[in-house]
């Protein structure tokens, strides 16, 4: 039995590989960008081929990195981002350009089924909101829109489960990813056709892959994807997870009433609940990884990527000096926040640069900057800001009944202590920071563990192979700082409005 675990991750901008022991320690990782495409305003897209292309050369390199010999590898997990939507034909061939989370072409359609009160019809079966790049507006704006291509529709797949099917030629999806996609019954874990007629997608409903459980093997590796890859073929291949339930496994949080905090693309907020949490108002309630399990989620595209577009337009100096340093930027932008103590700075940042959780036409905007503020007031300004956002979610949370004991704090912003502090500060409960990067991969890739016999279930896997390294504990002095400043970035939530329909019709 071999003594490693591959875990493969597709998020929004790179496909990542990176092979864990069974102690969840990182052997190697390795990425490769995945190139988007924006065809139109709104649009978000990638070729389908170059996503494989871009993962078979991660696995490759992360294969010649760790010196780890294919035979070794005891399976493989993969995650990715959630909806969006990539579409075989009736042939087993990519249809179009996968589609991915952050395409906005639906909204038309999600404006049409809000007006027409479709949501109080379809709720019951999905506990969740509609947006945009959910694969069932994608659907019927494909049907609309593409007909050529909606009649030749084969299979609608997750980004996860496109790499799946490229690995072992298998069509499945797993209940975590497809329970958040609204085409799916999630109380009674199955798909429905009622649902799939409201929507007006009767056609297609033979095109769901058959669900499996995320540490189930659902196949594996081909002789042709191992000439690709450099794995050995034969592998086994787990269902794999969704993004958020591999984050939240590969940081440690399994237990109910722990919540998971993602600080990525996208500022996911999520509790682990024994009973469905059932209010129209949030995001979304999905399956959990552990059968008999829930999570709630509050989400939207305004969390650490609003920090990459900022150091990458206006962060020369930085970026120079953690070269000379050999740092990365985000060390010296986290130095320059922690210079200035809570407090310090009395600029609002909105981090709406990819969307947000308040309203379609919503865009970010640094409020009350002075001639006398540096680029560290606005660092500053842009981390409480993202910690804002997901506080923002956290209250609905709460406000719907979820209980918060404890959490854990992952993505490539737990990174900073300064940052993470902030979310202990603001949130007011510790935040536990475990060890490793790659969590979302290692989540997938434990659950692969389970899959090869290797751990007897996710009690196990997190208990040999996640430990926590920091813990934050709220300052209790700091809160009343942040608190004060959340009260200005909702009131100016609520006066932008109209000034951002407005400035939208200037487009």
């Amino acid at each position: 039995m071999g003594q490693y675990l591959l875990g493969i991750d597709n998020g929004s901008t790179v496909s990542k590989a990176a092979l864990f022991d069974l102690k969840g320690k990182e052997i190697a990782v390795a990425s490769c960008k995945a190139e988007t495409e924006y065809p139109h305003p709104g649009w978000t897209e990638r070729g389908m081929e170059m996503l494989w292309q871009s993962t078979a050369s991660a696995i490759r390199e992360v294969l010649a990195r760790s010196g780890v010999q294919p035979e070794e590898i005891a399976g493989i997990g993969n995650t990715g981002h959630g909806n969006g939507v990539y579409l075989l034909d009736k042939q087993g061939c990519p249809l179009r350009n996968g589609i991915q989370s952050m395409d906005s072409r639906a909204t038309e359609v999600v404006n049409g089924w809000n007006e027409s009160g479709l949501h109080a019809q379809v709720f019951p079966f999905t506990i969740q909101s509609f947006w945009p790049a959910q694969p069932n507006a994608l659907l019927v704006w494909l049907k609309k829109n593409e007909p050529q291509n909606y009649e030749r529709l084969g299979a609608i797949l997750m980004v996860k489960d496109y790499i799946k099917y490229r690995l072992t030629g298998e069509i499945t999806a797993d209940y975590t990813d497809m329970s958040a996609t609204s085409l799916m019954d999630v109380r009674n874990r199955c798909y429905s056709r009622e649902l799939m007629a409201l929507y007006d997608l009767s056609e297609v409903y033979e095109a769901l892959p058959p669900l499996k459980h995320g540490s189930e093997v659902i196949g594996q590796v081909t002789s042709a994807a191992a000439q690709e890859t450099g794995l050995a073929a034969g592998t086994p291949v787990v269902g794999g997870l969704f993004d958020v339930d591999a984050s939240a496994i590969g940081a440690g949080a399994i237990n109910v009433n722990q919540a998971c905090l993602v600080m990525g693309s996208w500022s996911i907020n999520q509790v682990i609940t024994t009973d469905p949490i059932v209010d129209p108002s949030l995001f979304m309630t999905t399956l959990f990884a552990i059968p008999g399990l829930f999570l709630t989620i509050e989400g939207s595209a305004t969390s650490a990527t609003n920090l990459e577009w900022f150091v990458n337009q206006c962060c020369g100096d930085e970026r120079a000096e953690a070269k000379r340093r050999g740092i990365s930027v985000y060390e010296v932008c986290s130095e320059q926040v922690a210079s200035l103590p809570p407090g310090s700075t009395n600029i609002i940042f909105h981090p709406f640069l990819y969307g947000s959780n308040v309203q379609p036409t919503a865009r970010a905007g640094f409020y009350g900057v002075g001639g006398w503020h540096t680029r560290a007031h606005l660092l500053r300004a842009l981390y409480e800001g993202v910690v804002f956002g997901h506080l923002n979610h956290v209250e609905k949370l709460r406000k719907a009944g979820a209980q918060i004991t404890t959490a854990r704090l992952a993505g490539g912003g737990s990174r900073s202590p300064v940052w993470s502090q902030m979310f202990a500060d603001t949130i007011q409960v510790p935040m536990e920071v475990s060890d490793g990067n790659e969590l979302g991969a290692r989540g997938v890739a434990l659950a692969a563990g389970i899959g090869a016999g290797l751990y007897k279930d996710y009690a196990e896997a997190v208990r040999e192979a996640v430990s926590v390294v920091r813990v934050h504990e709220p300052i209790p002095a700091n809160t009343p700082l942040y608190l004060a400043r959340y009260a200005e970035y909702e009131r100016l939530i609520n006066v932008m409005q109209t000034p951002w329909e407005e400035l939208n019709k200037l487009n």
